[in-house]
């Protein structure tokens, strides 16, 4: 009876505890993107918070400001003016589709001789060129669904940029408690994997570290350095262009393809001295990768590409835009870890690492 009575306790302990956890979790969710975030930037960037604040005479608070300041100024000024750029972009295009004030130009000369499908595409395309509207209205439920989604897209745009700001303010929270955290953290490391966890725990900084800065941190700058100059030659559609730059590096599939069409546009439609400047701008923002990712991944973490990409899509998915950041870093540290644990990659303490500098 007696160790009946202690069963019966113990579900009873576990049921009500399950309760508040889940009582917890479900107070927290709304902002369980933008505290991932956080955690993720104040992994990443406590190296360089480590390193000012040395530089700084050991004045933790003005060093997390400062950081939190330039974090900011990332986000409040070019990202927001990118943001605002691809809100018009869509805005303008879902404005078209609706009134239907679309102006196609006629199909060149040479698309009729294409083979098998020529005089076809240029048929229709003339069609559209005639007459556009009645052209648009065998598409009209599509189109204007399109235009509902391109309207939304855009109307979250501003409430995304806020979610990142929030989420700089908690990992500037985050900075300043790193060193009340770091021993509950590594005991709970120490619960979930007992002779391993602080192994673990070292691994698992050192994989954020590495996938926020090496995919993450280039990628972010890549695309603003290809969406100034998009955005300074007015190149159509740059906000969306400069969006699908920032994927594609998250990807690391690239930004080649873009940036060509960019130049082809520029040297057609720009006098000559400018298309020049801007290919000048323009070719070492795409080759920049090259030499960033050295720097700033070190001797790096083998992730592999379908890793990243599940990591993207699932957390856009998941989370929304932001989730575009969070998804691979999440995933990436999921597979480190799944490694170290199955004993592929036994985890050895890493000393000093909160120490390094970037």
């Amino acid at each position: 009876m007696k160790n009946d009575a202690k069963i019966i306790d113990l579900v009873i302990r576990l049921f009500f505890l399950g309760l508040l956890l889940f009582a917890g979790f479900t107070l927290l969710r709304p902002f369980l993107t933008m505290i991932l975030w956080g955690a993720i930037l104040a992994i990443a960037w406590y190296p360089l918070f480590l390193w000012l604040k040395k530089l700084l005479a050991g004045r933790a608070k003005l060093a997390t400001v400062l950081l939190t300041l330039l974090c900011l100024g990332i986000i409040i000024g070019p990202v927001s003016g990118i943001a605002a750029v691809l809100a018009g972009n869509l805005r303008t295009m879902a404005e078209y589709i609706d009134t239907g004030a679309v102006l196609i130009p006629p199909p060149p000369a040479d698309v009729a001789t294409w083979p098998l499908i020529g005089e076809r595409i240029a048929g229709l395309w003339q069609q559209a060129s005639d007459n556009t509207g009645q052209f648009l209205q065998r598409f009209e439920p599509q189109l204007k669904e399109l235009g509902k989604i391109s309207l939304s897209l855009a109307t979250s745009t501003g409430l995304t940029v806020l979610k990142f700001i929030a989420s700089i303010l908690i990992a500037a929270a985050l900075t300043l408690s790193a060193k009340n955290l770091t021993r509950p953290m590594n005991r709970l490391a120490e619960k979930i994997a007992p002779g391993r966890g602080i192994a673990l725990a070292g691994l698992t900084a050192s994989t954020v570290r590495n996938v926020s800065r090496g995919i993450i941190g280039v990628a972010i700058i890549q695309s603003l350095l290809i969406g100034i100059g998009l955005v300074t030659v007015g190149t159509p559609a740059a906000g969306l262009l400069t969006l699908l730059t920032l994927i594609l590096g998250i990807l690391q599939i690239g930004p080649g393809l873009i940036v060509l069409g960019a130049l082809i546009h520029a040297w057609v439609t720009l006098p000559n001295s400018i298309a020049l400047l801007f290919t000048l701008w323009m070719i070492p923002a795409t080759l920049v990768d090259n030499f960033l990712k050295p720097i700033l991944m070190g001797r790096g973490l083998p992730i592999p590409m379908v890793v990243i990409l599940l990591g993207v899509f699932g957390g856009v998915i998941a989370y929304g835009i932001i989730g575009l950041f969070v998804g691979p870093v999440l995933l990436g540290l999921c597979y480190e870890l799944v490694r170290a644990w199955i004993g592929e990659d036994s985890p050895e303490p890493v000393a000093n690492s909160h120490d390094r500098p970037i």
